[in-house]
C-alpha cells in the first residue's frame, strides 16, 4: 500500500478540473467580456431605433457617443490605477449614466416614444450626454495625477528658464554698462567733462534739449541704471 503524506492528501483535495481551472478562475475577464459585448449589442440596437425615427445614418451613429463607447472608456478610466478615488465614483456615474442612456433609447420604440416632441427630446438628450461625457473625459484627462505632475514640471523648467534669461540679459547689461563707464572715465581725462557730455546729449537725441548753463556745469559720473535704461533692451536688439 503506497504511504501517503499530508502534502499529498493536500494537493488530492485542491485538485482542480479543468472547467475550474479555466472557466471558474477567469469568471472576473468573462463576465466583463460578456457585459461589454451586451452593451455594444445593445448600442446596435440604439442605432435601429435612431434610424428608425429620423432615417439619417450619421445621426444614428452619433448616438453611439451617448452609449457603447462612453461606457466603455469610462470603465477603462474606472480601472486606471493612478486614478483617485473621486475621479473613480465619478468614472463609475458615467459608466451607468451611458449605459442607461443606451436602455431608453433602446426602448423608444416599444413605449411609444416615437412622436415628433419625442424624436426631438431624445436626439437633444443625446447631444447633451455626448457633451457630457466629453466635458467629463477632459477634466478626467487634466486631473490625472501623471498628467498634473508632467504640467507641474513643465511649469519649473519654465520659471527656471525665464530665471535664468532674466540673470544673462542682467549680467550682459551690467558688462556693457561697466564698459560704457570706463570708456566715459577715459574720455572724462581726454576732453573737457562738459564737451563729453554735450556730445553725448546730441547722440542720444537729447542736443535740443541741452542748456548753455548746464552745459558748464561739473561733469559727474552718472549711475549705471541711468545709461542701463537709455540702452536698447537686448531682447528688443535681438528682434530687430
Amino acid at each position: 500500500m503506497e504511504e501517503k503524506t499530508i502534502s499529498s492528501i493536500l494537493q488530492d483535495d485542491k485538485s482542480e478540473s479543468w472547467f475550474q481551472e479555466k472557466i471558474i478562475a477567469n469568471a472576473p475577464i468573462i463576465i466583463a467580456v460578456f457585459a461589454n459585448f451586451v452593451v455594444i449589442f445593445a448600442d446596435y440596437r440604439v442605432y435601429d431605433v435612431i434610424y428608425q425615427l429620423t432615417g439619417v445614418w450619421w445621426k444614428a451613429l452619433a448616438a453611439s457617443l451617448a452609449c457603447a463607447v462612453p461606457f466603455i472608456l469610462w470603465e477603462i478610466g474606472w480601472q486606471y490605477n493612478h486614478t483617485t478615488d473621486f475621479w473613480r465614483r465619478v468614472s463609475l456615474f458615467m459608466a451607468g449614466l451611458a449605459f442607461a442612456t443606451s436602455i431608453v433609447l433602446g426602448v423608444a420604440d416599444y413605449v411609444g416614444m416615437t412622436s415628433v416632441e419625442w424624436q426631438n427630446i431624445l436626439l437633444g438628450g443625446v447631444v447633451v450626454l455626448t457633451g457630457a461625457h466629453t466635458v467629463a473625459g477632459f477634466l478626467y484627462y487634466y486631473n490625472d495625477p501623471d498628467v498634473a505632475r508632467r504640467r507641474r514640471k513643465a511649469q519649473a523648467l519654465g520659471t527656471m528658464l525665464d530665471a535664468q534669461l532674466n540673470a544673462q540679459v542682467t549680467e550682459q547689461l551690467l558688462e556693457e554698462g561697466d564698459n560704457l563707464l570706463t570708456l566715459i572715465n577715459k574720455l572724462g581725462k581726454r576732453y573737457p567733462p562738459e564737451e563729453v557730455e554735450k556730445v553725448m546729449s546730441i547722440l542720444q537725441g537729447k542736443g535740443k534739449q541741452s542748456r548753455p548753463d548746464r552745459a558748464r556745469k561739473q561733469f559727474t559720473q552718472r549711475p549705471i541704471r541711468d545709461y542701463a535704461k537709455d540702452m536698447p533692451n537686448p531682447t528688443e536688439r535681438d528682434q530687430n
